[in-house]
């Protein structure tokens, strides 16, 4: 913002403080006899040293009030905040009680530029030895009259210090308990201009040419009397051609004058009355300051901040004004560069999700006056978080950047390409006619993301699933499009993923059969609908059942019996596995307990973890409580832990288990071979048990390869000493080919399937008398 000078005429001379030179014009454009009609004012900023010593006292007095800290801030604001350098020095006395020097309490920044010193080097320093003041000089001494007597001080000296940035200094001090508060003002320039008082009209005249900023004078009807060479280099005019010539507003846009008018009055319409609207917010003795568009003599245009100043006489009255304007082009860039930091995605340059949420409200207003479809796609790349967690962040970021990279080429310009977060991307088209073009687009979009990409000199393949809904088909708002192209999507996910999936009016009622579902889930532990199943895990080698699996059963009055893969990865998402995880500990713990003492077995009970309440940080607390208040020994409970929770944050997740394993709880890896892991890290979390997954067990028998995978795992696991499980077994053929194996233990239907607790004491007395072959041999015979 641009500021007149203040100037006046004291008794010594004329003084010029420094600011914008908008006075100094306005005294030129005058002449000196006009010097008389500004005010005296040498003397007007002679309050300041006071009025910080009287929030000084303030501050004292209320010391040791509630109201302390406020006055101190308020001190600290107000010297801080003084143009001047400001300090208060305490006075330090001989043994005689006489002051033989003062010493620095307090400075604000304006003493240490002035002093060419840092407040370390002054703060409870001397002012004789830090500044090289003489005790026997005159200043010194009154600065210890100002103490001793409280008589203030106020005068003009010249400094002869080579350290004092400074030629000539208005002195003010005033007395502040055993010391001083003392005021510097630099004066050196007015002191300068009092010397040279006798050219005072040329000097200003070459302030007002030579002045950085654009300045132009006129009269009052706008006619351009004066312009500096700032303001013919800005505007491309040579002075010759305006001068008492042209009006000032044939350097402005005629068109936003007149929408400025608009603005203003309706009787300010007409662009031929644009001064009156440059001028309208310009009052006697006042600045207005607008931004506006300057035109240049070449037709170009720059973008201007301008502030107008009305010249006045003694008596009021308006007799011109002076513009200075200042090209703010590269004002503007970094506005506009730090809006689109705020609006758009750093890493991929997409609009974020803000900017998303306004342009498809715009889209759909849009699409509501002209009769058009608006489509929404949204776009989660499938399986990115385990590539993520298993390559690293940065090839993550790569993906990112080439997945934003395709979709831009892949849709219009006109069309909005946003990153929601993470690896979720929408993608906004307006003015689509019918729902062929939208499928069409779909699958071209699933086409052009399926391509490898190139990471690290890796090819990768990242698919992508992808939901649409379009406005007003399906949707009547941005909001309801943005929901339910989310909720396409999550089904496109769902059967299969690497496809597109378009809202119907059946998904309304999946996703309201999802969010009855969830509303169920937050209140199933109370109402105590969860219950724990037990499956028995048996020795292939001796043919006695060994442990068992505790599985999590949810029947609702009005769900029924719910599959566990559907309110498993609901409670996944929504958070609720953390309490009831919290519950299933110590009810498998419990419950687990009352079968081995009934039994008289040593059996192993298996509680699998989620990704969720591995994240916890008070999971040991949790098993350790759940342990204890059962009654159940550390050795019997074993935790089962899949592949791809190794690879998210391993190593707080090798702190966990291994604090686990301190408390004497086995680790498993549950359906192993699916994930990404490598051998080392079944060494790393020293593994207990692996269970082969039952995806490989099921085509065991007629699959050669899955065969090749489940032996090469048994192998693999006996060459560790680790001991394998294998799950999912259903019928006698997989069972005979895992004994072949030298698999050591099986759980699945074929043997037996989960009960609850009641039920599997009988389940177990059967198995163990008859044997697993025997047991085999029966389930034939009764086929």
């Amino acid at each position: 913002m641009l500021h007149a000078p203040r100037t006046w005429v004291g008794r010594t001379g004329l003084y010029i403080v420094p600011g914008c030179v908008a006075t100094v014009v306005l005294w030129w454009l005058h002449n000196s006899a006009r010097l008389e009609g500004f005010a005296v004012a040498a003397l007007a900023s002679a309050g300041t040293a006071i009025a910080l010593w009287t929030l000084w006292q303030e501050h004292v007095s209320v010391a040791e009030s509630k109201d302390a800290a406020e006055a101190h801030s308020q001190f600290l604001a107000a010297a801080e905040a003084n143009l001047d350098a400001f300090a208060i020095l305490k006075a330090v006395r001989n043994e005689s009680g006489e002051i033989a020097d003062f010493r620095f309490l307090y400075i604000n920044a304006n003493v240490e530029q002035l002093a060419g010193l840092s407040r370390s080097d002054l703060l409870g320093k001397s002012l004789c030895e830090t500044l090289n003041v003489d005790r026997n000089g005159t200043i010194f001494q009154k600065y210890c009259l100002v103490a001793q007597t409280g008589r203030p001080l106020n005068e003009d000296i010249q400094i002869k210090q080579a350290r004092i940035k400074a030629s000539w200094l208005h002195l003010k001090a005033v007395k502040l308990g055993d010391g001083i508060a003392l005021t510097c003002s630099d004066i050196s320039s007015a002191k300068a201009a009092e010397d040279r008082y006798k050219h005072l009209a040329e000097f200003t005249d070459s302030v007002f040419q030579n002045a950085p900023f654009s300045t132009i004078a006129t009269d009052t009807h706008g006619i351009i009397t004066a312009m500096n060479d700032a303001a013919e280099k800005l505007s491309g005019y040579n002075r010759d051609e305006l001068v008492n010539k042209a009006p000032l507003t044939i350097l402005h846009d005629q068109k936003e004058l007149a929408e400025r008018a608009g603005e203003i009055s309706p009787t300010l319409s007409s662009a031929d009355e644009g001064f009156l609207v440059l001028t309208a917010g310009v009052a006697a003795g006042e600045m207005d300051e607008r931004e506006w568009t300057l035109v240049r003599r070449d037709g170009g245009r720059t973008p201007i901040n301008l502030a107008m100043r009305a010249v006045t006489t003694a008596t009021g009255e308006i007799t011109g004004y002076v513009g200075i304007a200042v090209d703010i082009t590269e004002r503007r860039q970094m506005l506009e560069y730090v809006t689109h930091l705020a609006t758009h995605d750093q890493l991929t340059g997409l609009a974020g999700r803000a900017l998303l949420q306004d342009k498809t409200v715009q889209a759909v207003d849009l699409a509501r006056r002209y009769g058009t479809k608006v489509a929404v796609f949204m776009i989660d790349l499938d399986q990115f978080k385990r590539i993520n967690d298993s390559l690293g962040h940065v090839a993550g970021d790569q993906i990112l950047v080439e997945t934003a990279n395709r979709l831009r080429r892949a849709v219009r310009s006109t069309d909005i390409v946003a990153r929601m977060g993470g690896d979720e991307f929408v993608v906004v088209m307006p003015d689509i006619t019918n729902l062929t073009d939208v499928e069409q687009c779909a699958a071209n979009l699933v086409a052009k993301l399926s391509p490898e990409i190139s990471v690290d000199e890796h090819l990768m393949q990242v698919t992508a699933s992808v939901g649409v809904c379009t406005y007003p088909d399906f949707a009547s708002d941005a909001k309801h499009l943005l929901k339910r192209a989310d909720s396409a999507m999550y089904a496109a996910k769902e059967n299969g993923r690497n496809q597109y999936q378009i809202f119907s009016v059946d998904m309304l009622k999946e996703s309201a059969d999802r969010l009855a579902m969830e509303h169920a889930l937050r209140h199933a532990l109370a109402n105590g609908e969860l219950h724990m199943h037990y499956q028995p895990q048996i020795s292939l080698t001796t043919g006695t059942i060994t442990g068992m699996e505790a599985l999590l059963r949810w029947t609702n009055p009005k769900l029924g019996n719910v599959k566990p893969e559907r309110f498993i990865s609901l409670a996944e998402e929504t958070g609720l596995i953390v309490p009831i995880g919290a519950w299933a500990f110590m009810n498998a713990c419990r419950e687990g307990k009352a079968i081995i003492d009934e039994l008289g077995l040593d059996l192993t009970v298996s509680v699998n973890l989620s990704p969720r309440q591995l994240q916890q940080r008070n999971l040991v607390a949790i098993v350790e409580s759940a342990l204890k208040s059962s009654g159940l020994p550390a050795s019997s409970l074993e935790v089962e832990i899949t592949e791809g929770m190794l690879m998210v944050n391993s190593g707080g997740n090798l702190e966990k288990l291994q604090s686990l394993r301190e408390l004497g709880v086995r680790i498993s890896i549950d359906d192993f071979g699916t994930g990404f892991s490598s051998f080392s890290y079944l060494l790393e979390y020293q593994v207990d048990r692996l269970k082969i997954d039952q995806s490989f067990v099921k085509k065991s028998v007629t699959d050669a390869n899955a065969a090749a995978v489940v032996r090469t795992i048994i192998a693999m696991s006996h060459g560790l000493n680790i001991r394998v499980v294998a799950e999912g077994v259903e019928n006698d053929d997989q069972l005979r080919f895992l004994l072949r194996r030298k698999c050591d233990e099986a759980q699945g239907n074929f043997v037996a399937p989960a009960v609850p607790a009641n039920e599997f004491i009988s389940t177990a007395r059967s198995l163990s008398s008859i044997g697993v072959l025997q047991a085999v041999e029966l389930k034939q015979a009764s086929a």
